[in-house]
Order: structure tokens, then C-alpha cells, then sequence
């Protein structure tokens, strides 16, 4: 080849190429260990990925375990409720499903817990739905028309409680 400028040739650098390559994955490596131990001492140490909510009264955190309750019925956590009974993580009381949450009041860092029972109290044909014959009224599937008791019960500092009750139907 001719040469090319200061004495440089395209024939130098034909050996140094694969070492380009080992290099940059051995600094991805690297970069990956270092980001990963970072991420473990923020979660681990400092409890930074702790996942404790935090109200500013205990009545708001009544309020968010009805809303906690709420949103799992949405997703569809509760649609076999009455069949199979509660869902994982969830303990059966009857014909309840209970669940402790623990959360936190601003300001403080003593963990409170907030108790939440979703009840399944009935069934009634959703609107614009086909009524069968009254004996025969059968559930539709996806757990629409189910009516839920939802109780949320949240202790507080010095004894204080809130209690917090709702009807949802889907």
C-alpha cells in the first residue's frame, strides 16, 4: 500500500483491530458492575426503593387503601373471587379478602399499617346486559356486575384510628 500521510500505512493497524473490541466489552463490564453497585447501596443501604407511602393524616391514608382496594378490583385481581377465593398475597377471613399495608405519616418515621378487606357482597346484571330467567342469573365473566364491600382501616400515632367504607361495583 502507499503510504499515506506522516509514514502511516493501512498495513499497521490491521493487527491492533481486535483489541478494540475486547476493550470496549471490557469496560462495558465494568461499567455494568459499577452501576449495579450503585443501585444496590441507594435500595439496600439508604432504603431509598423501600416502598412505604406517605400520607399526611391518617384519614388520607384510610382514604388510599380504598383506592389501593379499587384498583385491584380493576385490574382483575378479584374476578374469580367467588370461585377460587383471594388472590395471592391475600388472606382469606370468610368471604373476605384481607391485606396489610404499611405506610408512613410525613414527618415521622414510624411505619403505621393500614389494614384492607374486600368483601364480595353480591351480583347484579350490569346495564345493557341480556336478563336471563331469575334462577338462572349466571356471573359474567371478567367479574362485571360484582358488588365489593371495601373496608380500610388505618392505625395511627398515639392509638389513632381511621376508618374508611365503600361499595364498588364492577
Amino acid at each position: 500500500m502507499e503510504a499515506c500521510g506522516r509514514g502511516y500505512t493501512s498495513e499497521k493497524y490491521k493487527k491492533v483491530r481486535g483489541v478494540a473490541l475486547i476493550s470496549v466489552l471490557v469496560m462495558g463490564i465494568m461499567i455494568a458492575i459499577v452501576i449495579g453497585g450503585l443501585y444496590y447501596i441507594l435500595t439496600r443501604t439508604m432504603l431509598t426503593g423501600e416502598r412505604v407511602r406517605v400520607y399526611t393524616s391518617t384519614r388520607e391514608a384510610a382514604v388510599g387503601g380504598v383506592n389501593y382496594a379499587v384498583l385491584q378490583i380493576k385490574s382483575g385481581l378479584f374476578d374469580a373471587m367467588d370461585q377460587l377465593g383471594c388472590p395471592t398475597g391475600w388472606i382469606s377471613n370468610g368471604d373476605c379478602c384481607t391485606s396489610n399495608i404499611n405506610y408512613r405519616l410525613s414527618g415521622t418515621t414510624q411505619n403505621f399499617t393500614n389494614r384492607i378487606t374486600i368483601c364480595l357482597r353480591g351480583y347484579i346484571p350490569p346495564p345493557g346486559e341480556v336478563i336471563g330467567p331469575v334462577a338462572g342469573t349466571k356471573p359474567i365473566a371478567g367479574g362485571r356486575g360484582y358488588i365489593y364491600l371495601i373496608v380500610s382501616e388505618a392505625d395511627g400515632p398515639q392509638g389513632s384510628k381511621s376508618r374508611v367504607e365503600a361499595v364498588w361495583m364492577r
